[in-house]
């Protein structure tokens, strides 16, 4: 009876051994894990002089981005929203509107129905302005190339084409967009050269 009681007791102390070294090796295991998370960050080393070895010529700056696509709010919905009221200080939208406008009627810049990709005629885009004038443009999306220098750290972005927006509220108030013309910039296959009395 002895001897079971003291077999008893040397297996409970064992299995507490046990548990705390089990408990210790998670500890250590956490603690190399998270210092080693903490150490894996995929930094490059740092180098003196050029990362790409790129040249000061823009054709052999890197292409950060070929091609990239992104919405950018110009008309604020919110009077009360200070930090889109301030983004937007210094932007013409009445300019770049009028300007690129003016180049569809022209014919320098031929109108595409964003929707279903197809070119507007002169007559479209005259009805569209009816429906929309051009203060309700309030989103422009904007296709760009982004080229970065690293000889004169300069980032470059080549705009390859824009699509103005028009703002809409639904029943709930909620602001909407409704897509506007959209037309390609230093494009040559793309513009075929309408005039307005066509």
């Amino acid at each position: 009876m002895k001897n079971s009681g003291k077999m008893l007791i040397s297996f409970a102390i064992l299995v507490l051994l046990f548990a705390n070294s089990a408990c210790k090796s998670n500890d250590d295991k956490k603690t190399s894990i998270e210092s080693k998370d903490s150490n894996a960050l995929d930094i490059p080393d740092v180098k003196m002089g050029n990362f790409y070895e790129t040249d000061s010529s823009a054709t052999n700056a890197l292409v950060l981005a070929d091609t990239i696509i992104y919405n950018v709010i110009v008309k604020n919905p919110d009077p009360e929203d200070d930090f889109q009221e301030y983004s937007l200080k210094y932007f013409n939208k009445q300019a770049l509107t009028n300007i690129i406008f003016n180049a569809i009627y022209n014919g320098r810049l031929t109108p595409y129905n964003y929707q279903y990709e197809n070119v507007m005629t002169i007559q479209d885009v005259k009805e569209m302005e009816k429906k929309h004038p051009r203060s309700e443009i309030a989103n422009i999306q904007f296709t760009e190339v982004w080229y970065f220098n690293e000889k004169t750290m300069s980032l470059t972005k080549k705009v390859y084409s824009i699509m103005m927006a028009y703002e809409r509220k639904n029943l709930s108030g909620e602001i909407r967009y409704t897509a506007g013309v959209q037309v390609y910039l230093n494009d040559s296959k793309k513009n075929l050269n309408q005039s307005i009395n066509k």
